[in-house]
């Protein structure tokens, strides 16, 4: 074998392996961006090898462990508002009883089986349990939260994601379309966030 050959089947080598890690760096291409305002710049924030896949570091563990149990079908990146405690103080890796907001769950639960699914351009899920959505988006409404979670603000946004939860329901009923589906579902999947977001730091204050 010449050394043009040789050169050639190097160059082509490197061109698959590249073209390889570039495919495997955008196959959750959802996930870093989610991930972004925990302060992800690319797969590493998860994963030990720059283009995903197997392998993970104890952030990535931690995600994997939480979706078990959970007993959720897919990670949820959301999950990582929870991450610093859990991670770094074993004594916190059981969630105390009085943080625990079973509604929330009920809800997030549900969300989470629609909203992902359709990220991927697949809206049956949604189609199908909205109303089942809506439901615990009233059960979580009118549930008595956790001490630490009693707050005027949550509250206020937990009658918004009811309403929108209801909204959503109605829309799909009477033959929303897809696209009109999508923002909306997006819409509510960042009200729930933004609740999120409100737990977070009404549980800081009381620490």
């Amino acid at each position: 074998m010449n050394h043009k050959v040789i050169k050639a089947s190097i160059a082509l080598t490197l061109t698959a392996v590249m073209l390889l890690g570039s495919t495997n760096t955008q196959a959750y291409p959802p996930f870093v961006k989610q991930s972004a305002r925990f302060g992800a710049k690319d797969c590493t924030f998860c994963h030990t090898k720059p283009e995903g896949g197997e392998g993970w570091n104890k952030r990535g563990q931690w995600l994997m462990a939480e979706k078990d149990k959970r007993k959720a079908d897919a990670v949820d990146v959301a999950w990582l508002s929870e991450f610093g405690d859990k991670a770094t103080d074993a004594s916190a890796a059981t969630v105390q009883a009085n943080d625990k907001w079973a509604e929330l769950d009920a809800y997030h639960n549900v969300m989470s089986q629609t909203f992902h699914p359709a990220e991927d351009g697949k809206l049956e899920p949604i189609r199908k349990r909205a109303g089942e959505l809506a439901d615990k988006a009233k059960q979580w409404l009118e549930s008595k939260p956790p001490k630490v979670y009693e707050s005027a603000d949550i509250k206020a946004l937990l009658v918004k994601l009811n309403a929108e939860s209801k909204a959503l329901a109605d829309a799909i009923a009477n033959g929303a379309k897809d696209e009109q589906l999508k923002k909306d579902l997006t819409a509510l999947h960042d009200r729930f966030h933004e609740i999120i977001g409100a737990c977070r730091e009404e549980k800081k204050k009381h620490q």
